[in-house]
């Protein structure tokens, strides 16, 4: 192959130890967080998580050190891909309960359930069964095509931040007013006062400006599993707030915090075995971090490997395919 010096090789498969640059233009060409044009690219989840402790922020998503799935989220997962799919579609016709219980076969994520029995992922399953009955009775009779399921966006904070996520449902009235719906699937209800003080749902409200021009009317989280949406005016939240929330974690992150904040939340953290506050109290870390590292590692080379002979077999096809002009003929 033209150009192709095997020492390129050698060195792409010492990963072990690897020198910067070692890799091209692969390599990280910013700090973790901060994308090309120098904004720190946040999300909902991020800015909750460094505002409730800096220091998970930084082991999470700076050290990316590896988090172990749960039944609960993978539970979450699932129920939101199966009311994606009841929600995405052509033609305005409702599916039927029955369709849509069974959509949780296609949707179902069994990730989290690695470590427990069998048994309990099928409660899991059933549960999550009941629960899209449960939902289809409630919608059935105001059933309608939102205009978007799962809205990607960006959303430019002044020139600092960036934050991106996706919105489970933007609805569209008769009048052309937008209505934002975030799907929850635990099984806490929060009131009226909390969904109005929701940072999500304020972050949110501005994506939908920023997506499709307006404000929305009214945002509202749907508790899915209890089967109750509590939704309030836009006039209830507070927008500026959510603005100054996103500023601040840029500013805070920018300057390297990344103390640890005990509390309530601590049980569930899955870094608690290197935290400093916790002095190695907790479920181990670096040894999940060094199996993917391992991991990653061994993929890599297994990758450029048949990256590499692919590319000779291509360039030998077509060498077959196209031969060179004989030089003797006419």
């Amino acid at each position: 192959m033209a150009g192709h010096d095997a020492h390129d090789d050698e060195r792409l498969f010492a990963v072990v130890g690897a020198a910067e640059g070692t890799f091209g233009h692969f390599e990280p060409d910013t700090p973790p967080l901060i994308d090309s044009r120098g904004r720190v690219r946040l999300s909902f989840s991020r800015v909750d998580m460094f505002r409730t402790c800096p220091r998970r922020f930084r082991y999470t998503y700076i050290d990316r050190l590896p988090t172990l799935p749960s039944p609960a989220l993978s539970f979450g997962t699932s129920i939101h891909a199966a009311l994606e799919g009841f929600y995405d579609r052509k033609l305005p016709t409702m599916p039927s309960e029955e369709e849509l219980v069974a959509s949780l076969y296609d949707a179902w994520d069994p990730t989290g359930f690695g470590q427990v029995p069998r048994t309990e992922q099928l409660e899991y399953y059933r549960h999550g069964q009941q629960v899209l009955r449960r939902y289809h009775r409630r919608v059935a009779s105001s059933y309608r095509l939102p205009a978007a399921t799962e809205a990607w966006f960006e959303l430019p904070v002044e020139h600092e931040a960036v934050v991106v996520g996706s919105i489970d449902r933007v609805d569209v009235d008769d009048e052309g007013r937008f209505h934002v719906v975030d799907y929850k699937t635990n099984r806490r209800v929060r009131d009226r006062a909390q969904v109005a003080g929701s940072l999500q749902l304020a972050i949110y409200a501005l994506a939908c400006r920023h997506l499709y021009g307006a404000l929305p009317a009214t945002v509202s989280l749907d508790f899915v599993v209890a089967g109750i949406e509590v939704r309030v005016a836009l006039e209830e939240l507070d927008l500026e707030a959510a603005r100054e929330a996103v500023l601040d974690t840029a500013a805070r992150l920018r300057t390297g915090e990344d103390g640890p904040v005990p509390g309530p939340l601590c049980g569930w953290c899955d870094h608690r075995t290197i935290c400093p506050a916790w002095q190695g109290d907790g479920p181990e870390v670096l040894g999940r971090a060094h199996t993917e590292l391992a991991a990653l590692r061994r993929s890599l080379a297994r990758d450029v490997r048949r990256l590499r002979e692919l590319e000779a077999g291509v360039a030998r096809i077509e060498a077959e395919l196209d031969p060179p002009p004989d030089p003797g003929g006419a």
